[in-house]
């Protein structure tokens, strides 16, 4: 675990952050998060991007939040409840997990699970992403992207460092991984990425307005982009950015309210998300 986190570049950062107070880390962690999305909109400002790349951006995004995902898996400390009859049966042994496969209980050593959980994971989430990705490929293409593949590294590298940073110091340093089970850790990213997806291409839709039977978009009438002579606006790729750092700012801070050195572990059922 140690030659891990070495190297992932996390320890020395984990022992730095490690006497923080809950309040400075969210805030800094916050901040950290406002700035990775503030890149797309220089981009877009200074007439780079339109909106079509930013879709390509978040979804860049979901990557790197799985990425991270992983090493939290791999890494993960804390303890499940199995469900069963009555108020259930804490795990209470780091080093072995009880999963239940078909209704039998399996006794698995921690290691093992890990492995395994986070094999699971990247199939299933892997799926999940690609699905979603063809169909924001297809919305930004017919919006039109102007982002080089040079600039999509870069923001992902910007976002990929983001959700680093935010992973060495919540779970590492404040010991959020001590606190969350393997099942409880392979859930988190899902409902965060549902959200965005539907927040992101709800707006999209809202304001470049539903697809013509050839093919094209149809513009709202009014909308920023209903111009014949000017060029293209680049309000509808700014309240994308807005509506999407809106919602993660506040998915952030509801997911790090509690500190987990006084909170309780959360308690989560060993059953796998439903594949979509």
């Amino acid at each position: 675990m140690g030659v891990l986190l070495r190297v992932l570049g996390l320890q020395a950062l984990a022992v730095l952050v490690g006497t923080m107070p809950a309040r400075t880390a969210r805030v800094l962690t916050l901040v950290m998060l406002v700035g990775a999305n503030l890149f797309p909109l220089v981009a877009l400002l200074t007439g780079a991007w339109g909106a079509g790349d930013v879709l390509v951006t978040y979804w860049l995004e979901n990557v790197a939040v799985g990425i991270w995902q992983v090493v939290k898996l791999l890494t993960a400390q804390g303890t499940d409840v199995v469900a069963g009859s009555g108020a259930g049966q804490a795990l209470t042994d780091p080093r072995t997990v009880t999963a239940h496969v078909n209704g039998r209980p399996v006794q698995l050593a921690g290691s093992v699970a890990r492995v395994f959980v986070a094999g699971f994971f990247v199939v299933h989430y892997g799926l999940f992403t690609v699905v979603h990705g063809v169909f924001t490929f297809v919305l930004a293409h017919r919006s039109g992207i102007s982002g080089s593949i040079r600039s999509f590294t870069l923001v992902f590298l910007v976002l990929f460092l983001s959700h680093g940073l935010s992973t060495a110091i919540h779970w590492f340093a404040r010991g959020e991984r001590r606190a969350n089970g393997l099942m409880a850790t392979m859930k988190q990213p899902y409902g965060r990425i549902f959200v965005l997806h539907l927040a992101v291409i709800g707006s999209f839709f809202l304001v470049m307005g539903p697809l013509s039977t050839d093919g094209s978009v149809s513009l709202v009438p009014g909308s920023p982009l209903d111009t014949a002579a000017a060029g293209p606006s680049v309000l509808p790729g700014v309240l994308l950015i807005a509506l999407k750092t809106a919602l993660d700012a506040g998915l952030h801070l509801r997911a790090h309210r509690q500190d987990p050195v006084s909170a309780p572990a959360p308690v989560a059922a060993m059953t796998p998300p439903s594949a979509t």
